[in-house]
């Protein structure tokens, strides 16, 4: 379902910024890009062992309108939804007409 009832989360996005630091290498903090309403689906935790050490990464897809603000979104974004910030993963296209985006996310991992 697609309705307004179903965004009933704040989501912001945040871009980084791109600063160069004087040795070629470009930098930068997140800064907040525009917030819209979304839904925030938490899928179940998982735990596994990489290269010895426990990782705990949980993923969610974060379901948005689609707009002239989201059609920007990049997996170099961040979501910001519930408290937690979330890694985009993935971007597809959904609903009637591709009304919605549904956007794959990560926390507990690296960016």
């Amino acid at each position: 379902m697609n309705g307004a009832g179903r965004l009933r989360h704040r989501v912001t996005f945040n871009r980084q910024t791109q600063v160069d630091d004087g040795y070629g290498n470009v930098t930068g903090e997140f800064e907040p890009l525009f917030t819209v309403w979304g839904n925030v689906r938490e899928t179940t935790g998982k735990e596994r062992v990489a290269a010895g050490a426990v990782e705990n990464n949980r993923t969610a897809t974060i379901r948005v309108r689609k707009s002239s603000q989201t059609d920007g979104l990049t997996e170099a974004d961040q979501a910001v939804a519930r408290g937690e910030t979330w890694n985009i993963r993935g971007i597809a296209n959904v609903g009637i007409d591709d009304a919605m985006l549904d956007l794959l996310c990560e926390a507990g991992g690296a960016q």
